[in-house]
């Protein structure tokens, strides 16, 4: 089932997500609030994008615009050529808290949107434990969510929206709700997984150092109206050290450009 991209596929495809001079307002109370302004960026097929910022850039805006659940003011977001206008199956949703179906075994969980596709059921619960064996929970196949710790609901969350071959897996900040040492595993189970699958990977994270160890390039995007202040790539070879200097580098470098934004986030919220 698993499809292997040739290795050289980061330079030789072409862009599969376009980002073009997006921008989004809301209204509140107090006037329109600018979320996003003129952002642009492409991520090529198979690579990984972690997306970084201070609180109230816009990281979540984004993600749901590339999802289809809103929709910019102006500007335009492509996926293989056609615009994004609503949500679809090539594109899959990780939320902080997993969105998982409680009354559901962890198997069904998977299978639910294979069900909803109308794959047959002994077919579509051969995939389902193929992906929770990927994530290692396949012994867990008929517990229910209760049953499981917060790390293991997050692999759950993360099989389901594998299970259906999205074109780009979409992540919200999938690991902010865990402990330290449980986020350290999951994000080398993610390494491992991605590094298996090459699916396209568009991930939101408020954690530098996870960012530069996972991305293939970072993006880095200012405090409100959000635009993009700077993308580094991560020219480190992989499987990479966590301790590797030269991520530790990088590392600084975006921290040194994040402080700046994060202090007009600070005396935002100070006026406020």
């Amino acid at each position: 089932m698993f499809k292997k991209k040739s290795k050289h596929y980061l330079e030789t495809s072409a862009s599969e997500l376009i980002v073009r001079n997006v921008t989004k307002t809301f209204p509140t109370r107090t006037g329109n609030t600018n979320a996003l302004k003129n952002v642009s960026f492409d991520v090529r097929e198979g690579e990984f994008v972690c997306l970084v910022g201070p609180s109230g850039c816009g990281k979540s805006t984004l993600l749901n615009l590339i999802a289809g659940l809103e929709k910019p003011d102006s500007g335009e977001i492509l996926l293989d050529g056609k615009e994004v206008i609503v949500p679809g199956p090539d594109r899959v949703v990780i939320f902080q808290e997993g969105a998982l179906f409680p009354w559901m075994s962890v198997l069904e969980n998977v299978e639910y949107g294979l069900k909803i596709r109308g794959v047959g059921a002994k077919e579509r619960q051969e995939i389902a434990l193929e992906f929770l064996s990927l994530v290692h929970l396949d012994k867990f196949a008929h517990s229910f969510i209760h049953e499981l710790s917060g790390g293991m609901r997050q692999r759950v969350a993360i099989a389901r929206g594998l299970v259906l071959e999205p074109r780009i897996l979409l992540m919200d900040e999938p690991f902010a709700a865990l402990d330290t040492q449980t986020r350290d595993l999951l994000v080398e189970e993610l390494r491992g997984i991605w590094s298996e699958l090459e699916n396209t990977v568009f991930f939101v994270t408020h954690n530098v150092r996870e960012a530069v160890y996972l991305g293939d390039r970072v993006i880095l995007l200012s405090f409100r109206p959000g635009k993009v202040k700077n993308i580094f790539p991560i020219p480190v070879t992989r499987p990479r050290d966590p301790d590797d200097p030269k991520l530790e580098q990088i590392v600084r470098s975006i921290v040194e450009e994040l402080h700046d934004e994060v202090e007009k986030s600070v005396s935002e919220e100070l006026k406020e």
